[in-house]
């Protein structure tokens, strides 16, 4: 569900106003707010690698091996690439050497103010960041997995003969009630509360070259997410029913002021939604693609006790198609990498999805084993800055691909794009005797 920081953005959700009986309909709400939504279509460098799956698989392997014979990171000028596990992770421990905030910083708090995965290690850092785990640490997981399950059954239910959109139509909409009912808020209706999510993510997190359109859709999106939350923050307060999920949890807490609660929700929010339907859409392709690997899957699914093992499936099909291939750092100081001299200033690029093929850490990389350690995995950040929302995604990434499988896939259909997010993607489905 959650992350991604250059993907990792942990998570979250917005709006605030369905409790307070001010739903509208999708159509009035398209001349009543500005247009958020991202476009079909292309999206520039980043949307067109995270497009595609085997090139870049291609190159990752490439990049592994070269970086084993290297035996240390890459430097091209002012770019040091780490490929190898041990300096992915290495970079990842030393926060005070490799910073996140020249990064992410101005586009984070262009659209939402200081959040934690803008933030270098500081006191208000592990200030923000202590309120945020205590507030997560108070949600009934068992109740949100509950309808999680719920909400898969239902959805399926509904395609009788016809093929599913695994994103439109399943994992993106069911991730935004997951992020509701985990934050409490939700937008006027639930496209406008996505079409939000995703604008703000685009800019936030992955408009490195700066376009001007990602740009403005999210300062539009960000205007009506803050207003959303405002609102809702006041009614609990002038109410006094704080409730029961994150934000209830942080209002009662009173570690932050409401600006403080905002931020952090906020923060949360851009990643939760398309995070979670990109992983399963990619997962859903790969094993589409893969009749071994999607036989050995549905026999794991056809056991709900098996659901930790079906999550290793999910991580390893992500390394074939991670939801975010690489994170970046800027170097604070002139320091050493191995043997390869950084200086500061430096772009540091933490290649994760060739990390993920490093032979000392993954024996037989190209195998699919769904029991290796879940420590190893980059999917979600790590160090400092590790994905806020992975107790979320440990349930609901291969919940969802499980129902899929126990109704039994058939055919997986081709990726219809908006930008670097998977829009559309049809699966049908075994027919039922």
């Amino acid at each position: 569900m959650f992350s991604r920081e250059v993907t990792s953005l942990g998570a979250c959700i917005i709006g605030a106003t369905e409790n307070a009986g001010t739903m509208e309909t999708k159509a009035s709400s398209l001349t009543a707010y500005p247009d958020v939504a991202t476009p079909l279509g292309a999206g520039g460098i980043i949307a067109t690698l995270l497009r595609e799956q085997f090139l870049p698989a291609l190159v990752a392997r490439f990049g592994s091996w070269l970086a084993e014979s290297w035996g240390r990171p890459f430097r091209f000028g002012t770019i040091v690439i780490a490929a190898r596990h041990a300096d992915v992770t290495e970079i990842l421990a030393r926060d005070l050497d490799f910073l996140i905030a020249p990064i992410n910083a101005a586009r984070i708090e262009a659209v939402n103010g200081p959040f934690v995965l803008g933030m270098d290690r500081s006191a208000t850092l592990a200030t923000e960041r202590q309120a945020l785990y205590s507030a997560l640490r108070q949600v009934d997981f068992a109740k949100i997995q509950a309808q999680v399950a719920r909400e898969a059954d239902n959805a399926i239910a509904q395609t009788a003969t016809r093929p599913l959109n695994v994103v439109a139509d399943y994992a993106r909409p069911i991730a935004a009630r997951t992020a509701k009912a985990l934050f409490g808020i939700s937008g006027p209706n639930e496209q406008l509360f996505m079409d939000v999510a995703r604008a703000i993510f685009a800019h936030t997190f992955l408009n490195i070259g700066g376009d001007k359109k990602i740009e403005d859709r999210a300062l539009k999106a960000a205007a009506l997410m803050r207003s959303w939350f405002e609102a809702e923050i006041a009614r609990r307060r002038s109410s006094g029913e704080f409730g029961s999920d994150m934000m209830g949890a942080l209002i009662k807490d009173g570690v932050l002021d409401d600006d403080g609660i905002r931020r952090t929700l906020g923060g949360m929010l851009v990643g939760s939604i398309d995070t979670t339907a990109t992983a399963v859409a990619k997962i859903v392709k790969v094993l589409g693609r893969d009749r071994q690997l999607h036989e050995k899957m549905a026999a794991d699914a056809a056991h709900p006790e098996r659901l930790a093992r079906l999550y290793g499936w999910c991580r390893e099909a992500l390394r074939r198609w991670p939801h975010n291939p690489a994170l970046l750092r800027s170097a604070a100081v002139d320091t050493t990498l191995d043997a390869t001299a950084v200086k500061a200033g430096s772009t540091v690029v933490l290649w994760t999805q060739a990390a993920m093929l490093d032979r000392s850490v993954f024996p037989e990389p190209q195998r699919l084993n769904p029991d290796r350690p879940p420590a190893a995995y980059l999917h979600f950040g790590g160090g400092l800055h590790p994905c806020a929302g992975r107790s979320v995604n440990e349930f609901q990434i291969p919940l969802l691909v499980r129902h899929l499988l126990v109704r039994g896939i058939d055919r997986v259909g081709r990726v219809n794009w908006a930008g670097p997010f998977p829009d559309r993607l049809d699966a049908s489905f075994v027919e039922r005797r």
